[in-house]
């Protein structure tokens, strides 16, 4: 039986865990929040909704406040979206001033998923994504392939659905990716770009302005609701579903960069031990300025918190 846990229990892991049972690819799934109260409330309410369902999903606790975080062990994905939201709505959304605030997140938890024993794949979702799947990977000591970030995953959606718009495609038409860090210095690689097997420089778009609705995707929904929550946990259960079945899919995920020694957004192959290689993508000269431009942005933030 597969298992995967969740620590976090937030709009994001809430919701994470919500749509793993409706899917019923994970035998088991592991609660872990600071707020006891909180966790246990959300898994007597999933394990009401899988009485409802076709799938069978068994729902547990490791108690937050334990010496030996024994559940984790031998866990097979560990999704990290610890966070306070609060932080972003007090600064308009930016993701960067959660990083003195998760780091420490980090810091604390980190020696107690090494400790338990915990050999899986850890998918970070916390914010600033790229700079915290880095801090996770140095501090658990797990090897690089093994940890990895849900990346420009969401932005790539955002791009296929406003390419399709703009051209009058189904979304589903659009190929491609965007790449670099999530957040504003994030940039759809359009040489890679197809509408129905079409190259995006046959239609006559504005691709400024569709970058900057791209980019501005997340701040739109969070202005309204103040949380995004529906399509990163719908991303980081196909990146989850990826690693349990070693689907060996080629996904736009934060990873390791070897050359900038840094993790960044980009395409790579996901299976069962996690990341199984980079896809070493062309891109034109312009595209490689806007990646080390978008690397310049995550080191500056990895070095406020060295």
């Amino acid at each position: 039986m597969n298992k995967v846990g969740i620590i976090g229990l937030g709009h994001v892991g809430a919701t994470t865990a919500l749509i793993m049972a409706q899917r019923g690819k994970v035998g088991k799934i592991v609660l872990v929040d600071k707020n006891f109260d909180k966790a246990r409330a959300e898994q007597v309410d999933l394990q009401d909704q899988i009485s409802l369902l076709d799938t069978d999903t068994e729902v547990v606790l490791q108690d937050y406040t334990a010496q030996n975080w024994e559940e984790l062990k031998d866990l097979d994905v560990l999704v990290f979206c610890a966070g306070k939201i609060a932080l972003l709505k007090e600064h308009g959304g930016q993701r960067d001033f959660e990083l003195q605030m998760t780091s420490k997140i980090v810091a604390e938890v980190a020696p107690k998923i090494k400790a338990s024993g915990f050999n899986g794949v850890i998918i970070n979702i916390t914010n600033p994504c790229d700079v915290i799947a880095r801090l996770l990977q140095e501090q658990t000591g797990l090897p690089k392939q093994q940890v990895l970030g849900t990346g420009t995953g969401l932005e790539t959606a955002r791009m296929h659905h406003a390419v399709g718009e703009a051209t009058g495609h189904n979304y589903h038409d659009v190929t491609g990716y965007v790449f670099g860090e999530h957040g504003d210095t994030m940039f759809p690689v359009w040489s890679t770009v197809r509408v129905a097997g079409k190259p995006i420089s046959e239609w006559k778009l504005d691709l400024k302005q569709l970058t900057q609705q791209i980019v501005t995707g997340g701040y739109t929904i969070f202005s309204g609701k103040e949380y995004t929550n529906n399509g990163i946990t719908t991303w980081v259960n196909l990146i989850t579903e990826a690693v349990l079945s070693n689907a060996k899919r080629a996904l736009p995920v934060t990873v390791y960069d070897s050359q900038l020694n840094l993790y960044i957004g980009q395409l790579a192959v996901i299976g069962e031990n996690g990341v199984q290689k980079v896809v070493d993508l062309p891109l034109t000269s312009e595209e490689q300025k806007q990646y080390q431009a978008s690397a310049q942005a995550i080191l500056q933030n990895y070095q406020k918190v060295k």
